[in-house]
């Protein structure tokens, strides 16, 4: 009799055909931010076609489904938005063409993140055909607006549905490595008010792009002399994403600038502290300027309105922890060789599970950094079946 890593291994074999299909289904359909409800559809259908014990849609338009009845709540989260497919004339197949091949799975969202979708609810299923939940409940959330306003989603489920798990397997792309932590983020601009005048008297004006000029040269010197540096996480960034001006006219000088700034916060840092380094640069005290943290208010699919601050905080889970030993463990047993483990450059969901409120998480998914955001997307289909079985 086998054990049951590789019963579940053989029965996830056994849907490998269907969760590809499913993956492409997904990937067949547009679903930007905000519009999310025809990919939500499917998903739905999907679990309640499999027998899931329970399948819910929330008013954000999250879509739950879970099996088993345990007290132990173990969710696995996978957002459904996209990004857009940019400039189509750069792909070689239609960007939501959704085509296949005997080794990848081709469109826009196939590493980001609609494969692990697929992985996330067959695994539900070979769950529930095993009968594994005798002390648990698996529930796979697939998540709303995560590229515009990462763990928006998550707040609501935590702080509105009451939805507090065990634990949560973030299924964003680790090319199949186990990731135990990322940095944080936050967003916030600064504007600075000058004074118009002539520009053939520019004397006469306070020129608002010249004293923006000297506050992004000392944000640019403080990216390269932040202090704080995490051993997993390494030292956060500040990067000028944009820049707008204004000006009477053409031949006036500019009375109005503003920039945006990402900031990634590593392990240690905070957003408070953030947003006071950047209000205590002499160029900023100079000018006067106003510095603000962005606040996310685009509605979901569904019309509800979110306001959520955009601060974003890091999350860390230790290498002895319980979570990660168990999810070494499962996979040394289903794949016999040893995991590596890794942190994620980017942001996800988990910064309000774990960054926030604490709840441990682990992050584990098909696909590769390099295959998301661009042209030509794709994932490994080894990798899509590989996560199925670990979820």
């Amino acid at each position: 009799m086998p054990d049951i890593f590789e019963k579940i291994a053989s029965r996830t074999q056994d849907y490998a055909k269907d969760i590809y299909d499913f993956a492409c289904a997904l990937i067949k359909v547009e679903s930007c931010s905000g519009n999310e409800s025809g990919v939500a559809r499917l998903v739905e259908h999907k679990m309640q076609q499999l027998g899931f014990d329970d399948v819910t849609v929330d008013r954000m338009g999250n879509v739950r489904g879970s099996v088993g009845t345990g007290q132990t709540l173990i969710c696995a989260d996978g957002h459904m938005d996209i990004v857009g497919a940019g400039d189509e004339s750069q792909w070689t197949r239609p960007p939501f063409s959704g085509e296949q091949d005997d080794k990848y799975l081709y469109g826009r969202g196939a590493s980001d993140m609609k494969a692990a979708i697929a992985a996330m609810v067959y695994a539900g299923k070979v769950v529930q055909d095993l009968q594994l939940t005798y002390n648990f409940t698996y529930m796979m959330c697939a998540t709303v607006q995560e590229e515009p306003c990462e763990g928006l989603a998550w707040e609501y489920l935590i702080e509105k549905e009451g939805l507090y798990p065990d634990f949560v397997i973030i299924a964003e792309p680790s090319d199949d490595l186990i990731s135990l932590a990322q940095k944080g983020r936050m967003e916030f601009k600064i504007s600075v008010t000058g004074k118009s005048a002539h520009a053939s008297a520019p004397h006469m004006g306070n020129n608002a792009i010249y004293s923006m000029a000297k506050i992004v040269s000392d944000i640019e010197s403080l990216n390269d002399n932040l202090d704080v540096e995490d051993e997993d996480l390494g030292k956060g960034t500040l990067v000028v994403s944009q820049i707008i001006s204004g000006a009477p006219s053409r031949s006036s000088v500019a009375d109005y600038c503003e920039i945006s700034i990402d900031r990634r916060l590593t392990w240690g840092e905070s957003p408070q502290y953030a947003l006071e380094q950047i209000q205590q640069l002499p160029s900023v005290i100079d000018a006067q300027a106003t510095v603000e943290i962005y606040t996310f208010e685009e509605p979901s699919y569904t019309g509800l309105v979110p306001q959520k601050e955009c601060t974003f905080p890091a999350w860390k889970i230790e290498k002895d922890h319980f979570l990660t030993r168990s999810t070494v463990q499962a996979y040394e047993q289903l794949f016999k060789t040893s995991p590596t483990l890794t942190t994620w450059p980017f942001s996800t969901n988990g910064v309000a599970i774990m960054g926030k409120h604490n709840i441990p998480v682990i992050g584990y998914g098909p696909g590769v950094l390099a295959a998301c955001h661009v042209p030509n997307e794709y994932v490994n289909k080894e990798q899509v079946l590989r996560a199925a079985m670990m979820y």
